[in-house]
């Protein structure tokens, strides 16, 4: 049966008495030198049948041995360190070292086109292409044939906005992951929150830079996000999209067949931000129509929430929750 989609509250006191002590461990990052980070890459071979890399960094505490495994794909105008963002004004904004000192894994990988991965011709990045390259990582890492020597048994696929499509795809078309989570993305259609005139403009060059100030003006809830985050963030997060990726997702909203949404059998959780104008929280009722092949669907909505949950001041309200959807969906990690 599917689970009804429910606000994230504040009066969820254990939880957020929990969620503040996992904070405080965090503060700051230079702090808590037991969170290990590897820098691996992979090879993959594409449609071409060039070979690419897809560079990551692993996030663990003391071995990430016999640990579920989070594989986390950034959304557009990123990379990696969406996840791993640094402590800012005394509060932490790093996902994966939070979900390592909870005893996870934590995979943060550069798609195909940003970061440190391989940057192939713009045009030729398309959803399908950058969904093989994730496939074959996952692939990989279900045996001992990758960068880490290590064969992980639980995996789950965790993603942000155009990240949540790249993940949701791979969990369509290969079915890699035990489980499925999707940030800032729904399938219910909205008003594009990109000025057409904007839209041209980025679509003319092969790979596509956001402007600083539609970055901010798109990803921020003003109200409950630092302005010394923002800046960090089109200083040091910046980074490119291609141009083919951009473009064969646009319609993903409209048509199952972009995401294969209707092709995941796996566990799903989906949150929305209340405030988010890329997949709005009003939204919530009729995202899990999407997913027409499976029966277990938990849609949340984050109170508050501009489009970047991991660099609002209530960060926690998304990663708790994740936590807790994990841990009661897998076992405990």
């Amino acid at each position: 049966m599917k689970t009804a989609h429910r606000a994230i509250r504040p009066f969820l006191t254990v939880l957020i008495a929990f969620a503040a002590l996992a904070l405080v461990a965090l503060r700051p990052a230079e702090a808590t030198p037991q969170i290990r980070v590897k820098e691996v890459t992979f090879p993959v071979t594409l449609s071409d049948g060039n070979t690419y890399s897809i560079a990551g960094r692993l996030y663990y505490h003391r071995s990430y041995r016999n640990k579920t495994l989070q594989v986390a794909i950034h959304g557009a105008s990123y990379n990696h360190r969406y996840w791993d963002a640094p402590t800012v004004d005394g509060h932490p904004y790093s996902y994966a070292r939070f979900m390592a000192l909870l005893n996870y894994a934590v995979l943060a990988i550069d798609q195909i086109g940003s970061g440190e991965s391989s940057r192939p011709a713009g045009d030729f990045v398309t959803l399908q292409e950058a969904g093989s390259g994730v496939h074959q990582v996952l692939d990989s890492l279900r045996g001992n044939d990758n960068p880490l020597g290590h064969t992980f048994d639980e995996i789950v696929l965790v993603g942000h906005s155009l990240g949540s499509i790249t993940a949701t795809y791979v969990q369509g078309a290969y079915g890699d992951a035990d489980a499925l989570v999707t940030t800032g993305m729904g399938h219910v259609p909205v008003p594009s929150p990109f000025p057409p005139d904007l839209l041209a403009v980025l679509l003319q060059q092969p790979y596509i830079t956001l402007p600083p100030e539609a970055r901010a003006a798109l990803f921020y809830n003003p109200l409950l996000a630092d302005p010394d985050v923002i800046a960090l963030d089109n200083a040091q997060l910046l980074d490119e999209l291609p141009r083919g990726l951009a473009t064969s997702v646009l319609p993903f909203q409209y048509d199952p067949a972009v995401t294969l949404v209707d092709q995941v059998t796996s566990p799903v959780l989906v949150q929305l931000g209340e405030l988010d104008p890329v997949a709005p929280g009003s939204t919530a009722d009729l995202e899990d129509d999407a997913w027409t092949s499976t029966s277990d669907v938990t849609v949340q909505v984050l109170p508050a929430m501009g489009h970047d949950f991991n660099l609002h001041l209530h960060n926690f309200l998304s990663w708790i929750p994740i936590h807790g959807w994990i841990a009661g969906t897998l076992g405990w990690p």
